[in-house]
């Protein structure tokens, strides 16, 4: 009773970062507006850092489920990249910066950890999928793995921190569709090619 009880104040204080931002809700906030006690906050929550790294531990694991459900039983490694890249597109139109800069800015442990937790992510899926690709013998046998799975999150990460790509840019239809072709053409072989080339409406 006590775990569902913390999970249901972290899914709704979530809400209310996602709306408001972190650093403008206050624990006082979250008393009032999920209608609890101070004493029932503090119970689970010892200051609001516990509580930022609950709600984005949350998130994470939330992102990451959604993700390994929709990619399950995928026919190859592109049908699979081809949803992965379709599901990141949704939940960056979802995302909110102003949540992103406040953790950054007032909490930057908690942002660290979870830089350095989705970077792992990234890179295991990617690398697990080019590994895949090339057992399938969609993508080519001599490419480095490793090497591609780096550049990858690299290139990700430029698209979201550097500044050089406006949200607007990113929101732009197609904008996604060809950063997926980029990576994807880069890494297949003729086989993989005529395979994507017949499949790639479905990125939206």
């Amino acid at each position: 009773m006590m775990i569902d009880k913390k999970q249901d104040i972290i899914e709704k204080v979530s809400v209310l970062y996602h709306e408001f931002g972190i650093r403008s809700v206050t624990m006082d906030d979250v008393v009032h507006e999920i209608g609890i006690s101070k004493k029932t906050l503090y119970q689970h929550f010892s200051d609001k850092s516990e509580l930022v790294a609950a709600v984005m531990d949350s998130l994470f694991k939330q992102r990451k489920e959604k993700t390994e459900q929709a990619l399950e039983g995928k026919q190859n490694a592109i049908e699979e990249m081809l949803t992965y890249y379709s599901l990141q597109l949704r939940m960056i139109k979802e995302h909110k910066p102003t949540v992103i800069y406040d953790l950054k800015k007032y909490y930057p442990e908690i942002y660290e950890k979870v830089t350095i937790r989705k970077r792992k992510y990234i890179y295991d899926s990617v690398l697990q999928n080019l590994k895949r690709g090339k057992t399938e013998g969609l993508y080519r046998a001599e490419i480095n793995e490793e090497l591609i799975a780096r550049l990858n999150l690299m290139r990700i990460e430029a698209i979201m921190t550097t500044g050089i790509f406006t949200s607007e840019d990113i929101m732009t239809p197609g904008f996604f569709k060809e950063v997926f072709t980029y990576h994807v053409y880069g890494i297949v072989n003729t086989k993989g090619r005529n395979y994507l080339e017949q499949n790639i409406d479905k990125l939206k």
